[in-house]
């Protein structure tokens, strides 16, 4: 009797041992801030509560960083179950054929009607009718913050969406302050450099001649090289933006800092920047968007992401679970709700979800996306833009060359070695 009794003790200790070791868990990467995490970490307790599936939280930083850490872990047989994906990597995500192909899952599943996001969005995560990506949000490109404060002390009026780049450079210089040895203590103006290209197509320039199907690089454009120009003046001609070398970056691409220390008074962005700034006590501020062109033209670069299942994940029934309730309704209340993205959901993103609460006017991001370009589909893009486009226009930041010679030497390069 004691020799079955300790069978069938052990028995149940090994079961309970294997059932331990099937459970499943998922993996999901991205990138984010203190908030994102924490808010991404309650939607996950809240599906692990209701369906019972388990997932962790995998990071790495935005850009070559995040890209290298995701295609090691797929190389080496580990990788994430999902993936977050923005409008940039997607493409390089997509072409390398790591990422599955969601539209049977929406065949399957009416809990999500893709006719509920914006149609732009959508279109971009699609390939040959294949839906890759259940979009999160949708990111404008077109805000300016201004620091209220800075500009009551000048008595400068609060910009207004019908401005263009002649008042904002007229209001610009008017809160450019010195010190008694005239050095410049705060800037007019101040952007992140990535976001460059909304100079060029205010202006009515682009980077290629098709984004989506892209056969050259039409950067060498009249109405290119003018807005590149004119970025440069305002930093050496016009004095109302720090030098490359004055900027103050606290991550990544990140000078938002500047702003919020109140060294620069206008501060070109995506509406993501609202949870950081809501957090300063007594910062009063607030947004505007990002001035018309000299012919009266608005187009913008844009952002966007949503979650992805990765091609060998062993749990796609889970992981469509996750993307569900990450892209779906309520996971995209709850991102709205601290401020940090536009819903691509449009009636969520139209709703007081998205509206209410500081910003006062971040309705601007509404009226902007019919008016969005996104960067060109094509892999090689961020090699082309690393390897080549930075180093030349870091000359015309730095005033080592204008504009014009910069792009005319630049374009006929690209074109032969990536569009023959």
């Amino acid at each position: 009797m004691k020799h079955l009794k300790f069978i069938i003790s052990t028995l149940l200790v090994l079961s309970l041992i294997f059932s331990c070791s099937s459970k499943k868990k998922l993996r999901i990467m991205h990138w984010g801030g203190q908030q994102e995490i924490a808010t991404i970490s309650k939607i996950l307790a809240d599906l692990k509560k209701e369906k019972g599936i388990d997932a962790d939280q995998d990071r790495a930083p935005s850009g070559n960083p995040y890209m290298e850490k995701v295609l090691t872990q797929i190389a080496g047989g580990s990788p994430p179950d999902v993936l977050f994906v923005e409008v940039n990597n997607f493409k390089e995500f997509a072409l390398r054929g790591i990422l599955e192909d969601l539209t049977p899952y929406l065949t399957n599943d009416k809990t999500i009607n893709i006719k509920d996001y914006y149609p732009e969005i959508i279109d971009r995560f699609t390939i040959d009718g294949k839906l890759y990506v259940i979009p999160r949000d949708i990111a404008p490109i077109c805000v300016v913050y201004y620091n209220k404060k800075i500009f009551d002390e000048a008595g400068v009026p609060y910009p207004t969406d019908d401005w263009d780049w002649n008042k904002f450079l007229e209001i610009a210089k008017k809160l450019v302050k010195k010190d008694t040895k005239g050095n410049i203590i705060q800037f007019g103006y101040l952007d992140e450099w990535p976001i460059w290209e909304v100079w060029a197509y205010t202006n009515g320039g682009r980077l290629v001649d098709d984004v989506k199907h892209p056969t050259k690089c039409v950067m060498d454009s009249k109405e290119t090289i003018e807005g590149i120009q004119f970025r440069s003046d305002l930093i050496h001609k016009y004095k109302v933006m720090p030098l490359p070398a004055q900027i103050v970056y606290s991550g990544t691409f990140d000078a938002s800092g500047m702003f919020m220390s109140g060294k620069v008074a206008m501060f070109y962005s995506g509406i993501w920047k609202t949870p950081f700034f809501r957090e300063i006590k007594g910062f009063d501020w607030d947004v505007v968007m990002f001035p018309k062109g000299p012919k009266g033209e608005r187009k913008f670069p844009t952002g966007g992401s949503g979650y992805a299942i990765v091609k060998q994940s062993k749990y796609k029934k889970e992981a469509w679970e996750i993307v569900k309730r990450l892209s779906g309704e309520q996971g995209q209340k709850d991102l709205a709700a601290i401020g940090l993205l536009q819903p691509a959901i449009k009636k969520l993103a139209e709703s007081p979800v998205f509206l209410d609460g500081i910003p006062k006017h971040k309705d601007i991001v509404l009226k902007a996306v019919p008016d969005i370009i996104f960067y060109p589909f094509y892999e090689k893009w961020e090699e082309i833009n690393v390897s080549y486009t930075a180093p030349a226009l870091d000359k015309v930041w730095n005033n080592k060359e204008k504009a014009e010679k910069a792009m005319k030497e630049l374009v006929p390069v690209i074109n032969k070695n990536f569009f023959k």
